[in-house]
Parts: structure tokens; C-alpha cells; sequence
């Protein structure tokens, strides 16, 4: 997977790693240690779950020019994110300050 940098919401995420093929879009953060986490941005994605996740995360939905759409704060894993109008990608960020995770 590529990485980029990215502004999202007036914070700047370094070292973002982009899901741009069905395999990596399709496992994402699933069975990541959160040792090993890293934020991802998903493409071509306008929903997700959290099943067999590790941790919790914050979801950007962001539209093509990535505006944020809605934001999701501490999704607990094996949650659903139903589809978001005008999203078309997503933003994982890993949360691990609520919960003493």
C-alpha cells in the first residue's frame, strides 16, 4: 500500500496508508494488533464495520475532495457504519485515548 499525507479536519495525518485494491480495502484494519496500527484511508468505500477488530476507532467520511461528510469518534470494534451519502472514501484512525485502550 502507498502512503500519503493528509489534512483532515484541520489535523494533519502523516504517514496515512491508502486501500485502494478490493484486498486491502477488503481486510483494512481487521486482526491488526494495535501495536502495529496504522490510519487508513479507504477508497471507493462509502461504509464499514469493525468486526475483528482490536481497538477503537475514528471514521472520517470524506467526499472526493476530501471534505469531511461526518465523523465517527471511538467506534467500538464489530460495529456497522451504514452508508454515508456523499461519501466516497474513508478515513481509520485508531483510537486508543478513550477506555484505556
Amino acid at each position: 500500500m502507498k502512503k500519503i499525507n493528509l489534512v483532515v479536519d484541520n489535523t494533519e495525518y502523516k504517514d496515512v496508508y491508502v486501500a485502494e485494491s478490493f484486498m486491502e480495502r477488503f481486510k483494512g484494519l481487521m486482526f491488526v494488533p494495535k501495536q502495529k496500527s496504522f490510519n487508513l484511508l479507504i477508497k471507493k468505500c462509502n461504509s464499514i464495520h469493525t468486526c475483528f477488530m482490536r481497538y477503537n476507532i475514528d471514521v472520517y467520511c470524506l467526499d472526493k475532495d476530501f471534505n469531511v461528510v461526518k465523523k465517527y469518534v471511538n467506534v467500538k470494534p464489530f460495529r456497522f457504519i451504514l452508508p454515508v451519502k456523499n461519501t466516497c472514501q474513508i478515513l481509520e484512525i485508531p483510537n486508543f485515548q478513550e477506555n484505556g485502550l
